[in-house]
């Protein structure tokens, strides 16, 4: 059984079902991307420094840094 949208083969019992394969499905919207494994972070971390942190090493705050109100 081939592909609905190219010649390629279809060779998994789900791509024979669905009529067209992985990567048709993808580029058409039919499949949605993979998720990523590990996302980022989305809050930034500042370094911070205090007097009993070593000069050479820095200091990561227990809480985050909330943004700040955009000025109007």
């Amino acid at each position: 059984m081939k592909c609905r949208y190219c010649p390629r083969r279809l060779k998994t019992k789900e791509s024979q079902d669905r009529g067209y394969g992985l990567v048709c499905g993808r580029k058409q919207g039919l499949i949605p991307p993979p998720t990523p494994r590990h996302a980022r972070p989305t809050t930034p971390v500042t370094a911070v420094t205090t007097p009993d942190v070593h000069p050479d090493q820095m200091a990561i705050p227990i809480q985050p840094e909330l943004p700040k109100e955009p000025i109007l």
